[in-house]
């Protein structure tokens, strides 16, 4: 049942892709007591803003946004 396994194999890997290219934390400096919101914003990162970018994301690549 190809049918099935293969668009799920391809789905699994993009939702990976998307999910971690902005979700890979920066360098923190955990020791700064920065509140939630300002530490949040050290760890996520937005991803170049393109039209293959914004269609293959959902427009998820802007991550801080989000």
């Amino acid at each position: 049942s190809s049918c099935v396994y293969v668009p799920r194999y391809f789905e699994s890997t993009w939702f990976i892709w998307v999910t971690q290219m902005n979700h890979i934390p920066m360098d923190i400096d955990y020791d700064k007591n920065e509140d939630w919101v300002s530490t949040q914003l050290h760890a996520t990162c937005n991803v170049n803003q393109s039209v293959f970018n914004d269609w293959f994301t959902g427009h998820l690549n802007f991550q801080i946004e989000h």
